[in-house]
């Protein structure tokens, strides 16, 4: 019995080549997809298998952790305490970077705490920073909102690609959804925390936000030098009458101060005390009424509550004293002087550039005084005067060789008198109204003879050997009454040009017996100082005229070879 027709074969199955390959193609997409699907799914469960013994070891601190807390505190406990929390920490640092792919720092780690005075300074110049923040608000907020918006783009990149990897552990975490582990339960618990962390939403709002409000500042029209203006407006509008409070009480009180301390000195009450004690008196108090009024001027902006104007001063009144402090050596070397307690003293003679000056006053500067030059007062800072010295002042003695109109003769044969002597330079006129100038110094380095107090001729006049047997009595006698006859005009009246005459032998010569003529001349003639000095040489030629004297010349004697001494006459 049959049933129906018998099956076919394989072989009566027909299949054409575009079918065949049809299948073939298709099998292929299939099994490819599942293959990478299959060892991306690998890759997932072995990071999961990573994440959950991280949780399982960081359990295993945390219980180490409580053990050590049961136990008694000692220091050596304290510090393995220290130790596995800071474990813990990392593992936890390592578990995020490994669940969101992410390169994370620990940023648990506490920042250096300030020190004590640092601290100090900062509340005391706050109130300055604050005025110069309020004067620079908009450039600043608008660099910070850049900055801001650029943080959070990096900031949305970063959480996008951290939601991004949270959600592919999300496909494999179905095996231990329902685990009640306490590794796998951490797991569950950190990676929903990270995926809340992590979440991409509340960067990209902010970031809205933050553009909004650079767009707002931006198209504002008040400018940079708009804003200074009210900033500074805004000072004196709300500090300025606290400023000019405090400068008129500063000066009100200064005055009254300096008033009162006229008045004690009118009293003469250190009158019989020394002259430094006076200046002592005068810079202490000085000082004494400027930290008074220093004071008063910081009360009254404390008062006013003002803090930016007292942090300002303050800020000012260091930087005074911190600046100053190389300088304190020589700024008590000055108040030394200042006060006359140094190596040079008012009243006493002081030698500047070479030239002698009385110390006339020491205060903030000093004040030299020669009388005899012309504009002879100079003012020099105290601290010229610093290793210097001083001497009492010698009753009589010069301030200067020479005063003005004075006739002079200097070491290089200048003879004139002195038209002007500053402390630069001395201006001599020569006869025939030319000028000569010197510096003081060189003017001093020339000796200068001052002959307008008086002076003396000294000539040396010789006479022939013929009269070797008067010329010690008769000879002297003779020239002295000859030329007082000759010269009768200058040796007349009260107050005589010439005031002594004397004539008298010095030395023998090699072809003369050398006389010596002693004139002495009053300073009123000094005018005339070569031309006297001519007149004089004029009448001992007319004594010698009248009186037969021989004026002899000096000769040369040659001693020849005898050879030659019948042919050659000596010579005379």
């Amino acid at each position: 019995m049959s049933f129906g027709k018998p099956a076919a074969s394989f072989s009566d199955i027909y299949c054409s080549p575009s079918t065949f390959a049809y299948f073939l193609i298709l099998t292929l997409f299939i099994s490819l997809p599942a293959s990478s699907f299959s060892e991306e799914n690998s890759d997932k469960v072995d990071l999961q298998r990573h994440l959950v013994l991280i949780s399982k070891k960081t359990i295993v601190l945390e219980k180490e952790i409580d053990a050590l807390r049961k136990k008694s505190e000692t220091k050596e406990n304290l510090q393995k305490i220290i130790d596995l929390q800071a474990q813990i920490d990392r593992l936890n640092l390592n578990f995020d970077s490994l669940a969101t792919n992410l390169t994370l720092q620990d940023t648990s780690r506490k920042k250096k705490e300030k020190s004590p005075w640092a601290k100090q300074l900062e509340e005391i110049t706050s109130p300055l920073l604050q005025a110069i923040r309020d004067l620079t608000e908009k450039p600043r907020k608008v660099d910070s909102l850049k900055k801001r918006i650029t943080e959070l783009e990096n900031t949305l990149a970063l959480h996008k690609e951290a939601s991004l990897s949270l959600k592919k552990l999300e496909t494999v975490q179905s095996k231990i959804a329902n685990s009640r582990k306490p590794e796998e339960t951490r797991y569950l618990s950190r990676l929903a925390l990270l995926q809340n962390k992590y979440d991409p939403e509340l960067p990209e709002l902010n970031m809205k936000e933050s553009r909004k409000n650079l767009d707002q500042i931006l198209s504002s029209d008040e400018s940079l030098i708009d804003s200074a203006k009210n900033q500074i407006k805004d000072f004196f509008k709300n500090r300025g009458k606290n400023l000019l409070i405090t400068i008129t009480t500063f000066c009100g009180l200064w005055w009254v101060l300096n008033r009162l301390r006229k008045w004690v000195l009118r009293l003469n009450l250190f009158s019989q005390l020394s002259p430094a004690f006076g200046k002592l008196f005068s810079a202490a108090y000085n000082i004494f009424i400027l930290i008074i009024c220093l004071l008063v001027g910081m009360a009254c902006l404390y008062f006013f509550n003002d803090w930016l104007l007292i942090s300002l001063i303050v800020m000012v009144l260091i930087l005074v004293a911190w600046t100053s402090r190389q300088y304190l050596p020589t700024f008590l070397q000055e108040i030394k002087l200042i006060v006359n307690l140094g190596t040079v003293r008012e009243g006493e003679r002081f030698i500047w550039n070479g030239v002698p000056w009385l110390v006339k006053d020491i205060g903030l500067s000093a004040t030299l005084v020669n009388a005899d030059l012309e504009g002879g007062e100079i003012r020099l800072p105290v601290r010229d005067l610093i290793n210097k010295h001083s001497r009492p002042v010698v009753e009589g003695e010069p301030w200067f060789p020479t005063k003005t109109k004075d006739w002079v003769i200097l070491n290089d044969g200048s003879y004139g008198w002195v038209k002007h002597q500053t402390l630069e330079q001395v201006v001599l006129s020569l006869k025939g109204d030319s000028l000569k100038y010197y510096s003081t110094a060189d003017f001093l380095s020339q000796s200068p003879l001052n002959i307008s107090t008086g002076f003396r001729y000294c000539i040396e006049f010789g006479l022939d050997y013929g009269v070797q047997d008067r010329i010690c009595e008769e000879i002297p006698t003779l020239i002295e009454s000859g030329l007082k006859n000759l010269l009768s005009k200058y040796f007349e009246g009260t107050s005589p040009d010439f005031n002594f005459l004397e004539v008298r032998f010095d030395n023998p010569g090699a072809s003369s017996l050398n006389l010596m003529v002693v004139i002495h001349a009053n300073g009123k003639c000094a005018d005339r100082h070569e031309e006297n000095r001519r007149e004089i040489q004029k009448a001992l030629v007319q004594i010698c005229n009248t009186n037969n004297l021989t004026i002899p010349f000096n000769q040369l004697t040659i001693n020849m070879a005898d050879g030659a001494q019948g042919s050659n006459p000596p010579l005379g």
